[in-house]
């Protein structure tokens, strides 16, 4: 069975992010793969303080709180799934947080301490063009994500997202979602 580990970083609980994450999700138990999901902002998760603790306590942060458990499950996580809104042409700040709190998945020499996993990332924005932001996703999935052993798998961007219903409405952007789910469950 598959061990699927999901994070919203939208403050919009029943939002854009939130519809395609349940399709995700459903796609991906109704394939038999266990899902833990996080919403951040409901989280209480401190910054990385940048101590190095994680060095030392051989990939043990030093912070005690909500994300810490969540970085635990990703260790033996086959994927993650994180979908983020994009604030001033990036991700927001919880989820830049989060990414900064992963440095316990990488070793002293920046390679993955936890082997390879897939991520899938889903990204809401306002802007119609899908590809506005593609070099800045592809410097995350080129530079970022491989130090943590993330390969990102596939890549959802759904437009004119500050209508909370927008991935709600589209059936396309919602049966793609599900696949992907479907995807995570089944692919070695």
């Amino acid at each position: 069975m598959k061990k699927i580990v999901m994070f919203n970083g939208s403050p919009r609980f029943d939002g854009n992010n939130s519809t395609i994450l349940n399709m995700i999700e459903r796609g991906a138990k109704e394939h038999y793969a266990q899902v833990k999901r996080y919403t951040l902002f409901k989280m209480r998760a401190s910054a990385c303080m940048g101590c190095f603790g994680c060095r030392i306590n051989d990939g043990k942060c030093s912070i005690t709180d909500e994300l810490t458990k969540a970085i635990e499950d990703l260790k033996d996580a086959d994927a993650i799934v994180v979908a983020s809104p994009i604030y001033f042409m990036q991700i927001n700040g919880m989820v830049k947080n989060m990414y900064d709190r992963f440095f316990p998945l990488m070793n002293n020499d920046g390679t993955p301490r936890y082997g390879a996993k897939k991520i899938v990332t889903v990204y809401t924005q306002e802007m119609d063009d899908p590809h506005m932001h593609d070099s800045y996703f592809d410097f995350l999935a080129g530079t970022l994500f491989p130090s943590f052993g993330l390969q990102e798998v596939h890549r959802m961007v759904c437009m004119n997202a500050n209508n909370p219903e927008t991935a709600e409405n589209n059936e396309e952007l919602k049966r793609e979602a599900y696949e992907v789910g479907r995807r995570l469950a089944a692919e070695d």
